[in-house]
């Protein structure tokens, strides 16, 4: 079971450390700069395809991980079916896994 954690800023110029710092006890890191509003983000599509069942997605803030409400379900939905637990720092928010 891996801790897999996903980070991302909007723009090149910005500095990813302070949530590369929080996310410092992941087994693997993914981390983008690249806005949240496009359609594609080759690392956030990396990381969902290698998180297996039992392993646990990390991101410091919910606004890294989705662009809008009905993504963040879309991700949500996809993780749960995969039998991956959902944690997201700044809000205290850890979901488990389905059950087998």
């Amino acid at each position: 079971m891996a801790i897999t954690g996903y980070y991302r800023v909007s723009t090149q110029s910005q500095n990813l450390d302070a949530q590369l710092q929080e996310l410092s006890g992941c087994d693997k890191v993914y981390r983008e700069k690249i806005s949240g509003a496009r359609q594609h983000r080759p690392q956030l599509d990396a990381m969902l395809d290698y998180v297996r069942e039992g392993d646990t997605v990390v991101v410091t803030k919910l606004d890294r991980l989705a662009r809008n409400t009905k993504h963040l379900l879309e991700i949500s939905d996809y993780l749960t079916n995969k039998g991956v637990a959902l944690k997201i720092l700044n809000l205290g928010i850890d979901t488990p896994p389905l059950a087998s």
